[in-house]
């Protein structure tokens, strides 16, 4: 059963790894860039398992679902921060140097970057106030979840930087050039548009959404152990 798991978490992972390389590839046309993305990922997650050896918590199901869980999420700072780098490099390449340019791109959401990941790694704290038989099967989730969001937050800020520093040089397309870019621009500016000019009505049709979960989450079941 473990070793199942175990391979789950790999598949998750190589999925991962996989999809972020091609969409970053895809829309920023730089291979090296993507590596930058991808980085976090399984430097994360080992450092998520080596702070579960220092402090004993075992893998099983529910350590290893909170590692699966995390991955979705760990690899979302990196991305912003290798796009935003190549926003600064198409706008001051020449300008600026080089080192300068990737510093100031990530003083710029860098900040928001970190504390967003720490509010979501804090996000799992209550489930450490949990006794009895919920507290032992929810508490190894919990600490694996926040181990590899903390992990993903301080690489963010200390390795991702310097390997953008490195690796995102060359080419660097223009945003208008790309074809896939141009497209979606095109495609979401009118209904931007639309939601900013009719915004009550938005709001409205958002509350009414909202309001409509009531009639499904009234009639699911509940149960401890399924």
């Amino acid at each position: 059963l473990i070793e199942r798991s175990i391979d789950t978490l790999k598949q998750a992972l190589i999925l991962e790894l996989a999809i972020v390389a091609l969409i970053c590839i895809i829309f920023l046309i730089h291979f090296r860039s993507a590596f930058v993305a991808v980085i976090t990922l399984p430097v994360g997650i080992l450092a998520s398992f080596l702070v579960m050896y220092a402090i004993k918590v075992n893998a099983n199901i529910m350590s290893l679902g909170g590692i699966a869980i995390a991955i979705g999420v760990m690899v979302d700072a990196s991305v912003v921060m290798v796009e935003n780098a190549h926003k600064h490099l198409e706008r001051d390449r020449g300008k600026k140097p080089h080192w300068e340019i990737i510093a100031d791109a990530t003083k710029e959401v860098g900040p928001a970057l970190f504390y967003s990941l720490t509010i979501i790694a804090v996000s799992f704290l209550p489930v450490f106030a949990l006794t009895g038989q919920s507290g032992r099967m929810f508490a190894p989730l919990a600490f694996t979840k926040t181990y590899s969001m903390a992990a993903a937050a301080v690489l963010a800020i200390t390795i991702v930087p310097v390997l953008m520093g490195y690796l995102i040089r060359g080419r660097i397309l223009p945003e208008a050039k790309n074809p896939i870019n141009r497209f979606l621009i095109w495609a979401y500016r009118p209904v931007l548009r639309g939601a900013l000019r009719f915004r009550w009505l938005v709001l409205l049709a958002a509350a009414v959404i909202l309001g409509l979960t009531v009639i499904p989450y009234e009639r699911i079941g509940s149960e401890f152990m399924p």
